[in-house]
């Protein structure tokens, strides 16, 4: 968000220096108008004493759009506890940065011969199923269940306020019913 309102507020400064100094009607305050202005003003800007500015600006707002849009770096999140027996860990998902979206692996953050690659996800579902149904109770943070599902933590208290999701505190923390999750957002 920080990326964006940051292309939005440089688009728009350099709108109104353009309709201020050339007198003319200011763009309307979208993103598509003020670039569409600013491209049929661009050899008036070049000339400008500022030109050299606009293109430093512009650059590192590009610049730091496309680090948020396609961060360069591996990202680590909690998934759950770990599903080997005897283990404490936790299941951490791994993103490295030629990745989209999807980890390419889920380890352990104990022991680090539990690892399940992306080709075996199904097992591990079918296991976690497995201990799910045999009386263990899942939890879920409102940081995981976005993480899973793509969703803004905003959009997770949202539904779970909307679909009456159990949860429980611990301390600051909340935890949803992982089953009402499921529910929900399949």
């Amino acid at each position: 968000m920080e990326a964006r309102d940051g292309v939005r507020a440089r688009l728009l400064a350099w709108s109104d220096l353009v309709a201020a100094e050339r007198a003319c009607a200011a763009p309307d305050r979208s993103v598509e108008a003020m670039t569409a202005f600013l491209l049929r003003h661009a050899h008036w800007l070049c000339a400008h004493a500022a030109a050299a500015d606009v293109v430093a600006e512009i650059d590192e707002t590009a610049a730091r759009a496309k680090r948020a849009a396609y961060p360069h770096r591996t990202r680590k999140f909690r998934v759950g506890p770990c599903v080997e027996q005897q283990c404490d860990g936790s299941l951490v998902a791994v993103i490295q940065s030629h990745e989209q979206l999807l980890p390419s692996e889920l380890r352990c953050d104990i022991d680090p011969e539990h690892t399940w690659p992306a080709h075996r996800w199904r097992e591990l579902d079918r296991r976690v199923s497995r201990q799910n149904s045999s009386g263990g109770e899942r939890w879920l943070t409102v940081v995981e269940v976005s993480k899973l599902w793509g969703l803004s933590t905003s959009n997770v208290y949202r539904l779970a306020s909307v679909n009456s999701w159990r949860r429980r505190a611990n301390g600051r923390r909340v935890y949803y019913y992982e089953a009402d999750v499921l529910q929900s957002v399949g």
